[in-house]
C-alpha cells in the first residue's frame, strides 16, 4: 500500500499478550476494529497527517475556527474519576468513583490520601495512548448537542446508545448503570466525603430512576487501580473510609469557583476496568446546554459541557486505562482542541483536532520520562525564554497573538489633523466618553488599591516637594521654598488631575526644571532685575509657545521618541533619585558626624555666645538647650554643642531598613505565604507599612534623627503678597527679552513632560484610554502662567513619580489556572488617586504635628526605594547587566535571539554614553542650559546615526520602530489612526 508522504504509520506488538499471525491479519482486515477499538490501533497500521495540505486536519481545523464567530470559552475545568472497589457483593468495600485527577489548564494529582492536590504540572502521555484516545472518538460512541437535564437521564441515554449499535449486550444494560451510578469520592480540598454518606444522598436522588445500589449484586466489579494513582486500595476496610473527613465546605467551594474564570464550564472523564466486559466501551457527549449536574459530577457545582466515559476491559492493564483518561484531559486542556469540541459538527472533526494535536507535540527521547513525570510550568516557561506558545498560533484570539507578539513602542493616539487645535479637539472627543469612568473606576476593583495608590503618590510627591523646597530656599534666596512648592503641588496636582489627557501623570519638581531656574535667577541677579516679575513674563512666551505646539498638532514629533530615548531619560532620573537620596542622608553626617574618638567629645564643652557674653550651657539637656540658644540669635561654641552620638548611623539604618522592607513587601503578592487576599492588600499598602513600621523603630530607640520639616502657615516664604508686582520690571524690553530663554525652557517642559508621557503610555502598559499629548500641553500653558503670577515653581510631569504610580495600580486577573501566574490586565486608569493626594499635599501644610512624626531618613530610603524600582524591567538595565555576564549565565531575553552579542553591546554603549552625557550636561555649570538640547540630540542620534549603524532587524529587536516623517506629520484619517479607541471596546473593570 503507497503511503501519503504527509503521514506517519505506527506498528505496535502487543503489550499483555502476543497474538499469532492470523488474528493480526484479522485485526488489520477490519474485524479487529469493530471488537476492540482499544487494541486495534496497537496491531494496525495507523495514518496520521501531519501536513498543512489542503483539506488536511490542521486546513480543516484552521477553516472552522475562522468562521467561528462565537467568542472562545475560557479554559475548561476538567476532573477525572477512576473507579475503584471489589464487586458489589463485597461487604467491605462497594464499588466507587475516586477523583484521581483535575485540569484547570495544567493537571492536578490526587495525592496524600486522598487529602490535596499536587502542584500542577504538565500531562506527559504516550504515543499509542493518543492513538487508542483519537480511535475512540472515531469508531466509538460520538453524541453532540445532547438535551439531558440531570445525570441519570444522560447515563440511560449512553446506555441505550451502546445498547443500539450492538456494542452492549442488554443483559448488561443494568449492571453497567449501577456502574455509573456509583458513589463519587472526591479529594483535594482536605476534606473528604464518607462513601456511605455518599450512597445514601444519591440513592435518595436516584430513588425515582433506579433502584438503590445495595440491591444489585451482580459479576460486575472494577478492578484496583495500581498503588500510585489509587487513594483507596482494595484492602482499605469501610470502616477507615467512613474515618476520612468529610466533604468540603461551601466556604472553600465559593472561593474555589471565585478564582475560574467568568463563563467557566466542565468536563468530566469515567474511567474504569471493567469485569464481564466484552470489549472496550467509549462514549464521548456534548451538552446542547452546559448543565449542573451536580452532586453527581463534578466536584464543585460548575455547569457540565463534555463528558467522557472509558470502560476497558478487566484483563487489560489498569495503568493504561489510566493513562487514557489523562490523554483525555490533556486533550481537554488544549486551548484548541477546546474550541473545536464546542464547535465541531461530527466526529470526523474531533477526530482532525487530536491529529492537530499529534503534529504540534513535542517528543521527548526515550528513557527520559514517563507518563508519570511531573514537569512543572515555571521550568519549561524558564527554560524556554517564556515563549512555548508562540508556535501555536493557530485558532488564537487577536488578544491572544497580541500578547505573544514582542511589546513595545507607544500607543498610536496622536493625531496631525491639518487644522488649527484638531489634535486637541480629538484628544478632547477620545477622552470625553471615559471621563465619567475615570471617577467611578476608582472604586471599582480592589479599593484597597486605589487608597495605596494615594498613599503613595502623596507620601513620594510629598517628600519630592520639601526637598526640592529645601533646595529651592537656598538656591533663591528664599523667593521660593517649600510652602510655595506645597502650594504649587496642590494647586497644578488637582487642576491636571481633574482635566488633563493622561491623569496618570504625577506633576512635580524635577532636576532639570530646578538647573533651568537657577540658570534664569543668576541671570536675573547679574543684570539687576526682580527674580519673579522676569520670571512672569518669561511664563507668558512658554505659555504663548506651547500653544502654539498645541494648535499645530507638533505633539506628534513624540513619535520619534523611542524605547531608546525612552530609557536613557528615564535611567537618569532614577539614578538622579537614587543620588538625592545618598546626599540626603550624607547631609545628616554634616550634622551629626561620626565620632571615631567620642571621648574629646564628652569631655569638652558646649557654650552659647550672647552678645559677647558667655554662658555654658547644661550638657544634660544639650538639644533642647543647643535650639534655644539658635533661635534666640546665639553662635553655639565647642565640640558637645554638635555631638549627636549614633544620629548618622541610625539615620542610614532607617533608610535601608525602609527600602528593604518596601521592596520586599512590593514583591509580598507574588509570595506562597497567607491569602491572596491578604498578599494582595500587604502588597497595596507595602510603603505605608514600612514607613510606620521604621517610624515606630525611630520612637523606641529614642535617637533624635532628623524629621520631615513642612511649613505651618500658609504664607509666603519672603514678606511679599502672594500675587507678584509683574510690573516691577527695569524696561519694557525685559519683556521682549524673557522671550529668549522661555524658548529653551520651553524645550525642556516639553521634552520632560512628553517622554513621560510617551512611557506611561506605553504599549506595554496595556492603557484602554489612551493619552492625551496635545491637551496636557493646552492644560500646562495656562497652569505654569497661574504659577508665575503667585510666585510659585513650574511643576511638569515627573518621570519617576509617574512609574511609581503606574506600579500601584496595576492589575491582575483574579482567575487564573493552578500553575499559572495571574495575568497582567493593564493599569487601574482613574483620576481620582492623583487628585485626592494632591488635596492632601495642600492640607499637609494643617498637618504638620502628624507629618514630623515621620523621620526623614525613613522618607529617605522612600526616594531610594522608587528610583530603584523605577530602573526595574528597564530594556537598557539588563543591557547593561550583560555586560558582566558570561554567555553561559545569560539569561533567555527575547531580543537576543536575532542580535549577536557583541551588536547589543555596542548598543548599549552608544546608550550609556548618551546617559553619562546628559548627566554631564546637568551637572557641568557652564553647560546646563544646553541640556534641554541634549534630549533633541538623543532623538537625532537614534534617527540618523543608530539607522546607519544597525540592520532593522537589529533595531526591533533593540528598540522601537522609527517612522518616518511623512507617516508622522501627515494628517490622517482620525478613524483608521485610532484603532484602539473605539467605543465599543468596554472600559477595563476587570480587578487583581
Amino acid at each position: 500500500m503507497k503511503k501519503n508522504k504527509n503521514s506517519f504509520s505506527f506498528r505496535r506488538g502487543s503489550l499483555k499478550q502476543k497474538k499469532s499471525s492470523a488474528s493480526l491479519a484479522e485485526t488489520a482486515s477490519g474485524w479487529g476494529s469493530q471488537a476492540n477499538l482499544l487494541n486495534d490501533v496497537l496491531y494496525s497500521p495507523q495514518v496520521v497527517q501531519i501536513g498543512h495540505q489542503a483539506n488536511g486536519p490542521t486546513d480543516n481545523i484552521t477553516a472552522l475556527l475562522a468562521q467561528s464567530n462565537d467568542p472562545p470559552k475560557p479554559m475548561l475545568f476538567c476532573e477525572m474519576l477512576h473507579l475503584v472497589g471489589s464487586n458489589f457483593s463485597d461487604q467491605e468495600l462497594q464499588p466507587h468513583w475516586n477523583q484521581t485527577n483535575r485540569w484547570i489548564k495544567y493537571e492536578q494529582t490526587v495525592e496524600g490520601e486522598g487529602s490535596r492536590f499536587s502542584k500542577p504540572h504538565l500531562t506527559f502521555m504516550r504515543v499509542p495512548s493518543l492513538l487508542q484516545v483519537r480511535n475512540t472518538l472515531k469508531r466509538g460512541l460520538v453524541l453532540l448537542d445532547v438535551d439531558v437535564e440531570n445525570f441519570p437521564s444522560l447515563v440511560e441515554l449512553i446506555t441505550d446508545s451502546w445498547c443500539d449499535r450492538g456494542a452492549l449486550d442488554e443483559a448488561m444494560v443494568e449492571s453497567v448503570r449501577m456502574l455509573l451510578f456509583a458513589p463519587k469520592l472526591y479529594s483535594g480540598m482536605g476534606k473528604r466525603r464518607r462513601v456511605e454518606e455518599l450512597v445514601q444522598s444519591e440513592s435518595r436522588l436516584r430513588s425515582s430512576t433506579s433502584s438503590s445500589i445495595s440491591n444489585v449484586v451482580r459479576k460486575l466489579s472494577s478492578s484496583p487501580m495500581d498503588s500510585e494513582n489509587s487513594k483507596l486500595s482494595p484492602r482499605d476496610s469501610f470502616d477507615e473510609l467512613q474515618q476520612r473527613p468529610s466533604s468540603p465546605k461551601p466556604d472553600d467551594e465559593d472561593s474555589f469557583i471565585r478564582k475560574l474564570a467568568p463563563g467557566t464550564e466542565a468536563a468530566v472523564i469515567m474511567v474504569a476496568n471493567v469485569e464481564g466486559l466484552e470489549k472496550p466501551l467509549s462514549a464521548f457527549v456534548r451538552l446542547t446546554t452546559a448543565q449542573i449536574l451536580n452532586p453527581d459530577i463534578p466536584q464543585h457545582a460548575i455547569p457540565v459541557k463534555f463528558v467522557f466515559i472509558l470502560l476497558n476491559r478487566a484483563e487489560n492493564f489498569i495503568n493504561e486505562t489510566s493513562n487514557l483518561g489523562r490523554t483525555v484531559g490533556a486533550l481537554f486542556s488544549d486551548e484548541i482542541f477546546s474550541r473545536v469540541a464546542y464547535l465541531a459538527s461530527d466526529k470526523h472533526m474531533l477526530c482532525d483536532a487530536a491529529d492537530e494535536f499529534f503534529t504540534t507535540a513535542c517528543l521527548l527521547p526515550a528513557g527520559k520520562c514517563t507518563p508519570e513525570t511531573r514537569c512543572h510550568p515555571e521550568d519549561l516557561s524558564s527554560s524556554l525564554g517564556g515563549e512555548f506558545r508562540e508556535v501555536r498560533k493557530i485558532g488564537l484570539s487577536r488578544e491572544d497573538i497580541q500578547e505573544t507578539s514582542p511589546p513595545g513602542g507607544h500607543a498610536n493616539d496622536i493625531v496631525v489633523s491639518g487644522t488649527l487645535f484638531g489634535g486637541l479637539a480629538h484628544d478632547i472627543q477620545r477622552k470625553l466618553p471615559w471621563y465619567a469612568s475615570d471617577f467611578t473606576d476608582f472604586f471599582r476593583g480592589r479599593l484597597s488599591q486605589s487608597f495605596a495608590a494615594t498613599i503613595c503618590v502623596f507620601f513620594a510627591n510629598l517628600t519630592n516637594i520639601i526637598t526640592f523646597g529645601a533646595v529651592m530656599e537656598r538656591t533663591f534666596n528664599g523667593e521660593m521654598a517649600a510652602v510655595e512648592n506645597i502650594l504649587c503641588g496642590a494647586i497644578t496636582g488637582v487642576i491636571f488631575g481633574l482635566f488633563s489627557g493622561q491623569p496618570l501623570n504625577v506633576l512635580s519638581a524635577t532636576g532639570p526644571t530646578l538647573i533651568f531656574e537657577k540658570i534664569i535667577y543668576d541671570m536675573c541677579k547679574t543684570q539687576g532685575w526682580d527674580f519673579l516679575p522676569f520670571r512672569f513674563w518669561m511664563a507668558c512666551w512658554i505659555a504663548l509657545i506651547l500653544l502654539v505646539i498645541v494648535a499645530k498638532d507638533l505633539s506628534a514629533l513624540v513619535a520619534f521618541i523611542t524605547r531608546f530615548t525612552e530609557e536613557a531619560f528615564a535611567t537618569l532620573i532614577s539614578v538622579v533619585f537614587i543620588i538625592q537620596a545618598a546626599e540626603k542622608i550624607l547631609e545628616i553626617q554634616k550634622e551629626a558626624p561620626l565620632t571615631p574618638n567620642p571621648g574629646e567629645f564628652i569631655d569638652s564643652t558646649c557654650q552659647c555666645i550672647r552678645n559677647a557674653s558667655r554662658s555654658i550651657l547644661s550638657t544634660h539637656n544639650l538639644y533642647s538647650e543647643a535650639e534655644v540658644c539658635t533661635q534666640s540669635g546665639g553662635t553655639l561654641s565647642g565640640k558637645a554643642c554638635f555631638f549627636k552620638p549614633d544620629v548618622f548611623l541610625a539615620s542610614v539604618l532607617l533608610a535601608l531598613g525602609t527600602y528593604a522592607v518596601a521592596m520586599k513587601l512590593h514583591s509580598f503578592k507574588q509570595s506562597p505565604y497567607l491569602n491572596t487576599m491578604i498578599r494582595n492588600i500587604v502588597a497595596d499598602f507595602g510603603l505605608l507599612i514600612s514607613i510606620i513600621i521604621f517610624s515606630l523603630i525611630s520612637y523606641l530607640i529614642g535617637i533624635r534623627v532628623p524629621i520631615l520639616q513642612v511649613p505651618q502657615s500658609l504664607t509666603p516664604t519672603m514678606k511679599r503678597p502672594w500675587l507678584v508686582d509683574i510690573t516691577n520690571i527695569s524696561s519694557p524690553t525685559v519683556i521682549f527679552v524673557s522671550a529668549v530663554p522661555a524658548v529653551m525652557y520651553t524645550i525642556l517642559i516639553v521634552m520632560d513632560q512628553q517622554i513621560t508621557a510617551v512611557i506611561v503610555n506605553r504599549k506595554d502598559n496595556l492603557l484602554k484610554k489612551g493619552g492625551g499629548y496635545h491637551l496636557d500641553l493646552f492644560i500646562l500653558a495656562p497652569l505654569i502662567i497661574l504659577c508665575a503670577l503667585l510666585g510659585l515653581p513650574f511643576y511638569v510631569a515627573a518621570t519617576v513619580l509617574s512609574m511609581a504610580h503606574l506600579d500601584a495600580l496595576k492589575q491582575q486577573s483574579v482567575s487564573s489556572a493552578p500553575g499559572d501566574p495571574p495575568r497582567y490586565l493593564g493599569i487601574k486608569e482613574q483620576r481620582l488617586s492623583t487628585i485626592f493626594a494632591h488635596i492632601l499635599i495642600g492640607f499637609s501644610l494643617f498637618l504638620t504635628p502628624i507629618l514630623r512624626l515621620v523621620p526623614l531618613p525613613v522618607l529617605t530610603g522612600i526616594f531610594l526605594y522608587m528610583g530603584v524600582v523605577s530602573l526595574g524591567g528597564q530594556q537598557f538595565v539588563q543591557r547593561f547587566q550583560l555586560l558582566f555576564m558570561s554567555s553561559k549565565t545569560q539569561p533567555e531575553y527575547h531580543w537576543l535571539r536575532s542580535v549577536r552579542m557583541k551588536r547589543t553591546h555596542l548598543f548599549t554603549f552608544i546608550q550609556l554614553v548618551c546617559v553619562l552625557a546628559l548627566f554631564g550636561l546637568k551637572n557641568l555649570k557652564g553647560l546646563k542650559m544646553t541640556f534641554p538640547l541634549m534630549l533633541l540630540v538623543m532623538v537625532i542620534v537614534r534617527a540618523f546615526l543608530l539607522e546607519r549603524m544597525f540592520t532593522q532587524t537589529e533595531l526591533r529587536a533593540l528598540d522601537d520602530r522609527l517612522p518616518t516623517w511623512r507617516e508622522v506629520m501627515t494628517p490622517k484619517d482620525k478613524k483608521s489612526s485610532f484603532p484602539g479607541t473605539d467605543r465599543s471596546e468596554e472600559p477595563l473593570t476587570s480587578s487583581a
